[in-house]
């Protein structure tokens, strides 16, 4: 049985991916911002499956100094983590300025994300071949980086600093595959889908309910994360966009070295790691 840590589980996909892994069995952390309905989620998860190895940890993503004790908390507990499933992730259609000085889809989608990973590899190099899996979106193809606007101050437009904080996310794990290969740590990323889920919660009563009559469900959303994450890392590929459970090919963004690597220093630079790692 494998050692799984899933951010946003308590509702969505990241809801349905935890209630399919607790029932195989597998020791679930589930890192989440709302205490109170993730131990609801937890007590339910129990009782359902049969399975008592879930336990909780805060985390908000919006900080990062919440990140660091998330992720310290866990390195208190644990020697070994075999899967690290980026789950979480947000929407916005008004510009936030986190308390770390940046925009919020940037912060939480990108730069929350890549820390976690980071500040874990211990776990996951100790678990060697382990996996890291990024849930992204197909709007990174979309997605043009304005380093003027990460920190706000600019019109903002929701949906393109959402492509744009995706794309941001595709490139640092496109960066974290290359550097973690020989260490036997894989990277890959998924697109789930059209989903509905609470991320819809930010658009107007009207616009959210004809866009839930074209989404699909938590549960087919999913299935792509399930697949990578009771993949055998053994055989699994690294470096990978996914899409329905097979390999897909990302934005041509990708390809762009010198935009990987500015994105890359800068995202390191602003979560306070080291870029060599």
């Amino acid at each position: 049985m494998k050692t799984i840590l899933i951010t946003g589980t308590t509702n969505g996909i990241g809801r349905v991916t935890a209630q399919e892994l607790a029932a195989e069995g597998h020791h679930l952390v589930l890192a989440n911002r709302n205490r109170d309905k993730a131990e609801q989620f937890a007590a339910e998860l129990k009782s359902a499956s049969g399975n008592d190895n879930i336990s909780l940890l805060d985390l908000d993503l919006s900080s990062l100094k919440s990140v660091r004790e998330c992720a310290a908390e866990f390195l208190s507990q644990h020697d070994t983590l075999d899967v690290l499933l980026n789950n979480a992730g947000m929407t916005s259609s008004a510009e936030v300025i986190t308390e770390d000085g940046f925009e919020s889809q940037f912060a939480i989608n990108n730069l929350a994300q890549l820390l976690l990973t980071v500040e874990l590899l211990p776990a996951l190099e100790a678990a060697a071949p382990s996996q890291v899996i990024f849930v992204t979106s197909m709007m990174h193809k979309f997605g043009k980086i304005d380093f003027d606007s990460l920190k706000g101050g600019k019109k903002y437009n929701g949906n393109a600093a959402y492509s744009q904080s995706k794309l941001a996310m595709m490139l640092n794990a496109a960066e974290l595959a290359k550097r973690l290969d020989a260490r036997g740590v894989l990277v890959n990323t998924l697109h789930p889908g059209a989903v509905s889920t609470g991320i819809l919660d930010e658009y107007p009563p009207l616009i959210r309910g004809l866009l839930r009559l074209v989404f699909t469900t938590p549960e087919k959303g999913a299935r792509t994360s399930l697949h990578l994450a009771q993949g055998d890392p053994a055989l699994l590929p690294t470096g990978k966009y996914f899409v329905n459970c097979k390999e897909a090919k990302p934005g041509k963004q990708l390809a762009d070295t010198a935009l990987c690597d500015k994105m890359w220093a800068l995202s390191c630079e602003a979560c306070g790691i080291e870029a060599a790692l």
